[in-house]
């Protein structure tokens, strides 16, 4: 891991992610870059465009003092750019977040990005940074952690990844296994079985005798449990072994939405607890 990216608004919600982004970074040597976006809102008259093209260059210099001083406090905390392992800048970009994350990380070789995301609270602020999260997971072709503001201190030593026994899964523990080598993490690679069906002995037993054969020096293991309802399952067996982050395949575009929905947060509330890696399954 060479590059991670971290957007930030300056709320409380994302400066919880930069506490994970400047955790992985130290961990694993990585550089840093912290970039928040302004975008010009669509106007009608040139008075109007004379207005908020004033108002844009406001919060540009605004934004461009709190990245230095995030980077300062970097510096001074962390020892970015000096002898604490990692480096760090910033980017101011005008555009959408959505644009700008997903040109980075396709043409500048960024590999992670870690951005906050929240769960049902229903302030305005919070609302946009969970739609904001959810935008750029279904853009971007790296993978995003995502970090609720709830989230307790950064800590990646134990990593539950989310298993059906899919192809996909052979390509996405690939790299969950790299960020986990960083941190000598363990991997738990749970598969649910729903009530009242028989556990999926063969598969499981192909499915392990591969990871061994893909992954021979990790420690790594493969876990069924029942349970009527995969989130439901995956929570608990998250909360009884102790689990720091979920990892998760995007299979296709679209799969998140069912993810962020008011529905399924009110029974799994990942989003609000958990931090979040989602993956592709796919080989780029």
């Amino acid at each position: 891991m060479r590059k991670i990216l971290c957007p930030t608004d300056f709320s409380g919600t994302s400066a919880k992610a930069v506490e994970y982004a400047v955790y992985v970074a130290q961990h694993a040597g990585a550089h840093l870059t912290l970039i928040h976006v302004v975008h010009l809102p669509i106007v009608d008259t040139s008075e109007t465009a004379l207005v908020a093209s004033e108002l844009l260059g406001e919060q540009t210099r605004d934004a461009a003092e709190k990245l230095k001083a995030m980077v300062m406090h970097l510096e001074q905390k962390y020892g970015a750019n000096r002898d604490g392992g990692f480096t760090c800048d910033y980017l101011l970009k005008e555009a959408l977040l959505t644009d700008v994350t997903e040109q980075l990380t396709a043409q500048e070789g960024y590999d992670l990005v870690v951005m906050g995301t929240t769960g049902c609270d229903n302030t305005v602020e919070e609302l946009l940074i969970g739609s904001n999260t959810e935008a750029v997971i279904e853009e971007v072709k790296c993978p995003v952690l995502s970090i609720p503001r709830t989230a307790p201190e950064p800590k990646l030593e134990r990593i539950v990844y989310a298993s059906d026994y899919s192809r996909e899964d052979r390509n996405a523990l690939k790299e969950v296994v790299e960020l986990g080598s960083f941190f000598s993490a363990k991997i738990d690679v749970v598969h649910v079985v729903k009530d009242g069906r028989e556990a999926d002995g063969e598969d499981a037993e192909n499915f392990w005798n591969e990871l061994r054969e893909l992954f021979p020096n990790v420690p790594l293991s493969v876990q069924e449990v029942s349970n009527k309802h995969r989130d439901e399952g995956l929570r608990q067996f998250y909360k009884e072994v102790g689990g720091d982050v979920l990892a998760i395949v995007r299979k296709e575009k679209g799969f998140l939405r069912s993810l962020f929905t008011q529905s399924l947060a009110e029974r799994m509330t990942y989003q609000a607890q958990v931090p979040l890696l989602v993956l592709h399954g796919y080989k780029k």
